[in-house]
């Protein structure tokens, strides 16, 4: 036993499986890979984005790519707007450059819980204000989008078509906001506005074009 070890070629031959077998304990702790590591983006939110202050209206004007890349729900309208009140998540609002300039006013309606005789549509150019009676309140509409679609970062519009339209409101009584999201008018009893003795829903809207 001890004269094949100290064999010249024995030797050889013994170091050179050694080697091998440590070559395949490593290799197989080790497993090559060519996959590459991939991060995946955000199309949406890498898109400029214009924030729209209070009272701002439709003014901004953004590349119509960002309302085609916006289109998570399909666009069409059908689906159920996700958006909810208590929702933390701090969004943009993009008016996408087919919808910037196209619609001057929307009429809104002020419903009035107490007596439905005293209920009154009120027709507010986009940008501006008005006060329900001596009440203390005033509504801005801060901006209008025919076909809304959400995104994580944004709120824009898919198109100038009126398959999903929404107005943006702020709601304030005697200086203190109430309220500030969006109003459906195929969903005027979700994620509108509601106080006690008031409700508001979008009822229309007014082209530019329209005198």
């Amino acid at each position: 036993m001890l004269k094949s070890f100290t064999d010249p070629q024995n030797v050889i031959r013994f170091f050179g499986l050694l080697l091998i077998l440590l070559w395949v304990a490593v290799s197989g702790c080790n497993p090559p890979s060519d996959k590459k590591q991939t991060t995946p983006t955000d199309p949406i939110n890498s898109a400029p984005q214009i924030n729209l202050a209070e009272g701002s209206g439709s003014q901004a004007i953004v590349p119509e790519k960002a309302a085609r890349m916006a289109a998570d729900s399909g666009g069409d309208g059908r689906a159920h707007p996700d958006v909810k009140q208590s929702e933390k998540i701090q969004r943009k609002v993009i008016i996408p450059e087919s919808v910037v300039g196209k619609w001057k006013a929307v009429k809104v309606l002020v419903r009035n819980k107490a007596d439905e005789g005293k209920n009154e549509i009120k027709t507010v150019p986009i940008g501006s204000s008005f006060q329900i009676g001596d009440t203390g309140i005033k509504v801005t509409v801060v901006s209008f989008l025919p076909n809304f679609v959400m995104d994580q970062g944004i709120y824009t519009s898919m198109n100038n078509r009126t398959s999903n339209p929404a107005v943006q409101l702020v709601v304030e009584e005697n200086g203190k906001v109430l309220y500030k999201g969006w109003t459906f008018a195929k969903y005027p009893d979700m994620y509108s506005f509601q106080h006690n003795a008031f409700a508001l829903e979008l009822k229309d809207y007014i082209p530019e074009d329209v005198s």
